[in-house]
Order: C-alpha cells, then structure tokens, then sequence
C-alpha cells in the first residue's frame, strides 16, 4: 500500500466501501423486472428525453408559487450526473439504479482522495470506514433509488472536504490550486443546492466562509482576490445556465416559483421546541449518523442529551486544544455551517421531515473525526505495534463492510415493488387496447398514493412507443413537453385507484380497458376492515373533515396536518402497504366525464 498513489488508494477503499451498494443493485437486477412509479418514474421522465428535450430544473417537489403552481428543485445537476451510465445501460430502469449507485461511487472516489492528498493513506482508510458508517446507517433505499434528496449526500461531502483544502491549505499548496478548489467546491455546491433546495443556506454559507478565508489569507498579494471571484462567477454561471434559460423561456419561471414558495410560505414554521429536538438528536456522537433514523424518528431517544452533551463538550475542548493548527481553522469552519444549518431549521415550514436535513449527519461526521485527529495528535503511538494496528484495521473493516452488505441486501426492497406489481399487470393490457398511431392524454385519479401508477403507467406507455402527455397541472413532474392539450389527442386515459374505480364503471362516457389488483383475497377483507377503522378513528379523533380523502385525491393522509393519532396513522400505512386496485378507464375528448365531480 505504501506504494500505491493517492488516487488508487482511493479507488480501492472506495470500490471496498461500495461493496454493499454493489451487492444491493446485483440482487436487484436478478430478481423481477422493475417498473418505476411515483417519484422513480417521474426521475426516468427526466431522463428519458434528456437529448431531444434536456430537462432545466430538478426533480418535481412539495414546492408551489402564489398560485398554486407546483415548481421544481432548482436545477437538473443530477441528471446529467446519473445520464452516462443509464445512456450506456440501454436507457432501462435497471440501468436508471446502476445509475444512483455510479454517483454514489465517483463521490466515494473523490471524498477519499481529498483525503489521502491531505493527510496519507490510512486517513484515507479511517474516511472510508466513515462513509460506510454512513451508507449503513441510510440504509438500502439511498443505494439504489433514483430520489434526489440521495443524489446531495455525499457530494456535499465532497464540497466540504474541498472547501477544507481552501481555508487550510496543505503545506505544498500554492495559492492556484487553492483557486481551483474553491472553484470546484462551486460546482458541486451548485450540484447539491439542484437537487434538493434545502441545501441552499448551508452551501452557499459554507462557500462564502471558505472565500473571506481565502482573500483574507492572500490580501498581501495585490489582486488575488479577483482570480476565487471571477473563478466562481464562471463556475456559477455554468451550473446554472440551464435553470437561468428555463426561467427566462416559461411564465412562470422556476426560479419565481422557488422564490414565491420560501419567502411567502402559507404554513408555519416548526415550533422552537421541535427546532430543539431535531438538534439534539442531530449533533449527537450517537445519533443518527451512526444508528439510522429510525432510532431516532421520535426525536426522544434516551440516547439524544447524553450523546448532544457529549458532543458539545468535546467539539469545544478540540477547538481550544486546536490552537495554532490546521484542525481549528476545520473545527471551526464545519461548526459555523453547522451554527447557519440549525437557524435553517427554525425556518423550516409545514411538516417536517428528517432526510431534509441529512446533510447534518457530513457535517457531525467531520466533527467527530476532527475532534478525534486533535485527540490524538501529540500522543506517542510508538507503544502500538503497526501489525496490530492493521489487524484491528482490517478487522473492523471487513466486519462492518459484511455487516453493510448484509443489512442492505436483508432490507432491500423494489422502490415501490407494489405499484411496481401493478404496472406490470397493466402494461400488457393496455398495449393490447391502444394504437400506436394516436395520441393520449393521461389523467389521474388516485386519493391514495400521490399518482405512483398514473406516473408509472405515463413512463411504461412512453417507453413503449406511445405518444402520451399529461394536463399542464403535472408540468414539473412530468416536464413541459409533456404538457399536451384535449383537443390535441385522441383519447383521454383516466388510471384510477381504489374506491373510485366503482363510480368510474357507472359512468357511461368511460370505457374501462385494463385492470389490476395487486392484493389476495383475504388482504381485499382486510382492506375493508383497515378501511371502516380508519373512518372510525378519523371521526373518533375530530378528523372528520379528512374521511372525504379515503375518496378524492389530495394529499395523502400520510402527510397530514396536524398528525393523525398513532393508531390511525398506522392504519392508513397498512392500507397503503397492502396496495389498491387500479384500473384505466378510456374517454373520448371533450366526452363530460361526471365520475369524478366533487
């Protein structure tokens, strides 16, 4: 190893620490061919007519303007990230997964690499087992799907391991290659804030530190300023290209609606309480980063004031102990992104969910390795013999890489393998049914899942050589130049679930052309019962006003505001997990379709 240059070592650890990944999309690909639905079609979407129609924004997300309009995440990074492999892979959605996992492994590569360059090969190690800690505790999901909150992870790692090189420079780093770093970390800052908004505050005030850093360490240097600010600009302009031309080619513009949605938010922002216990739970040695949300999904977890305490105590003992060392110009700089993060958090709005904050567990995982590096630095190691260092070392590796794999393949699961079933059941159906000379309309008519079929029967028809569209409504899922008028198609498609399939059978304007339901006899009699508990716990709790949604579309009650009693909110997942009849419905244009009047 002591031979090996820093980029094969980082190639190694980073192909060993991808293991599971590798072993998750193997077992994947070998089982049952996969359909996307939901938010995994509406990702092959983009994809799909990323050459004749390059998409300009992100994935389609909880984000409206004034109007109601649904908007997207900032920009399409991640698309042009995933598209290589899936272009080589057939454009397949099993070539959509290889996809996720290739990102995944090109920001391994390069966070290990930072690494190594700086501090040698067995920090590159101790990295590497870091970032399994972290694969292990995000578990199969973040492996293998196609979801952009995923696709910001560990490029935000990679950001601040870059900005690292920027505000301490090693001691054979000139002032260009110092440029060059901030430049790059603009890029792939820029590459997280596109995917998912919620990484805008933190990036842009991780940038901005590692900046006043850098000119201020170069201000004997006449102009040296101009070279990190003209850098960036261009590496600014450059990402952002795409999602400028999109608002300046559509009313209204992406960019407005992000604009309309975060500084005019129509729900209130998280109680300062709550704000609290997110933090602690978060800024936690045992939080996590290192037991997977789960553990901490109530946010009262015994483990969150020993673990905050803890980690407070020992991030400020490190910064005083730092001093004079490179290690307090990184404590300091990942504890002030972590500062700016949790004020991001007072300002979240409406409900609140944990993987929008996820860049938090980078962020505690640099903390805990820098506090530890200053913990040891100045302590003689001649005592430890070298063998058993790499003993332990391979140990601990080859154990929590079997212990990874294991649980990734143990918990793995086809993203939404039930709906996934059910297009699966549709699809031949209703290639017998339509003509591939006519044009469709799709619409959707789902109270229960947020239009996971419709979107995946949109993407199997499309696929299929169909020329199908959707009502501008669905313009950021499905993107604009799916948007197809009434007038424009042949026929109107209506893919309807659950109880409303009964009314659409009434309607004598709809033709029903294909049918499924993915559910056995017995779970059809629970349905009901899981049906006729939930009414009775809406109206038992004073939810009345929400039985309608078992029946129309809106959102899921999943999501609801405020939360359902436990025992009601478990009762709708089961409903959920078992799955619901689908069935498309055929309509001529312009046709008075009454089924779905409210």
């Amino acid at each position: 190893m002591r031979t090996l240059a820093p980029l094969n070592v980082a190639i190694t650890v980073a192909v060993l620490v991808s293991i599971p990944m590798f072993a998750a999309l193997i077992v994947l690909l070998g089982g049952a061919r996969w359909f996307p639905c939901g938010d995994m079609a509406q990702a092959e979407l983009h994809m799909r007519g990323f050459l004749s129609h390059p998409p300009l924004v992100g994935a389609a997300g909880r984000i409206v303007d004034n109007t109601g309009f649904q908007g997207s995440h900032p920009g399409p990074s991640l698309w042009v990230a995933m598209y290589p492999v899936y272009a080589l892979g057939g454009r397949t959605s099993a070539a959509l997964m290889a996809s996720v996992v290739s990102v995944h492994l090109v920001s391994i590569v390069a966070a290990v690499w930072l690494v190594v360059r700086r501090w040698g090969r067995w920090a590159g190690v101790i990295s590497g087992l870091s970032i399994l800690l972290l694969l292990r505790s995000s578990g199969s999901d973040f492996m293998v799907e196609p979801w952009n909150v995923w696709m910001a992870f560990l490029p935000f790692l990679v950001m601040m391991l870059l900005l690292f090189d920027v505000v301490a420079p090693r001691s054979d780093m000139g002032q260009q290659t110092r440029v060059w770093r901030w430049v790059i970390a603009v890029a792939v800052g820029s590459h997280c804030v596109q995917c998912h908004a919620g990484y805008l505050v933190i990036v842009v005030a991780a940038l901005l530190l590692a900046l006043g850093v850098l000119i201020a360490d170069s201000r004997s240097v006449k102009g040296a300023w101009r070279a990190p600010l003209f850098g960036g600009a261009v590496a600014t302009l450059i990402m952002w290209s795409a999602p400028i031309v999109d608002q300046m080619r559509r009313v209204p513009g992406n960019l407005t609606i992000l604009r309309e949605h975060f500084t005019s938010p129509e729900e209130p922002y998280v109680a300062l309480s709550l704000a609290a216990r997110i933090v602690t739970s978060q800024y936690n040695v045992v939080g996590p980063w290192v037991l997977g949300p789960h553990v901490h999904a109530s946010n009262d977890s015994w483990l969150r004031w020993p673990g905050f305490i803890l980690m407070v105590g020992m991030t400020v003992w490190a910064i005083r102990r730092s001093r004079g060392t490179v290690e307090r110009r990184l404590l300091v700089l990942t504890n002030v992104v972590i500062g700016v993060g949790v004020l991001s958090i007072t300002r979240i709005f409406g409900p609140y969910y944990e993987y929008t904050i996820r860049w938090f567990w980078v962020l505690v995982v640099l903390n805990v390795v820098l506090c530890a590096r200053v913990i040891v630095r100045g302590r003689s190691m001649t005592a430890i013999s070298p063998r058993r260092v790499v003993v332990f070392v391979s140990l601990a590796s080859v154990t929590l890489v079997g212990l990874t794999t294991f649980q990734a393949v143990e918990g793995l699961r086809l993203p939404g393998a039930t709906d996934s079933r059910i297009v699966s059941i549709l699809a031949p159906q209703l290639r017998e049914e339509l003509d591939p000379a006519d044009r469709y309309l799709i619409r959707m008519y789902d109270p229960y899942t947020l239009n996971a079929t419709g979107f995946g029967t949109l993407l199997e028809l499309g696929r299929s050589g169909y020329e199908v569209g959707v009502d501008l409504y669905f313009a950021a899922a499905a993107l604009p130049h799916r948007v197809v008028m009434e007038d424009d198609v042949d026929a109107v498609l209506w893919v309807v679930v659950g109880q409303p399939i009964e009314r659409a059978r009434q309607d004598p304007n709809l033709v029903e052309i294909a049918s499924a339901d993915p559910r056995s006899s017995s779970e059809q009699a629970r349905a009901v019962e899981l049906l006729a508990a939930i009414r009775a716990g809406l109206e038992r709790t004073g939810r009345d006003d929400l039985v309608a949604s078992l029946e129309r579309p809106g959102a899921s009650l999943v999501f609801a505001e405020p939360p359902l009693e436990v025992d009601v909110a478990d009762d709708v997942r089961a409903l959920i997990r078992l799955g619901q009849p689908v069935s498309v419905f055929r309509a001529e244009p312009g046709a008075n379709v009454t089924a779905f009047d409210e």
